[in-house]
């Protein structure tokens, strides 16, 4: 089966359009989900996850002294 250049040209043609139109879709999409987001966390929230992490790493590092012991 032989596929001529028209074909081929075709279905390039066909492919570079829906790229393109897909290409302006995400841009749009892209425009308005550009929004900013911004989280606020109470002083007493922020001491609470200080806490744990300090004390997750206190954790781990008891862990690691007590395999090497």
């Amino acid at each position: 089966m032989t596929v001529s250049d028209y074909q081929i040209s075709s279905v390039i043609k066909t492919y570079m359009k829906n790229m393109k139109d897909r290409l302006e879709h995400v841009e749009k999409t892209c425009e308005t989900s550009q929004e900013e987001d911004n989280v606020n966390i109470s002083e007493e929230g922020m001491k609470k996850v200080l806490f744990e992490r300090i004390g997750e790493k206190v954790t781990e590092r008891l862990k690691k002294h007590e395999k090497k012991g």
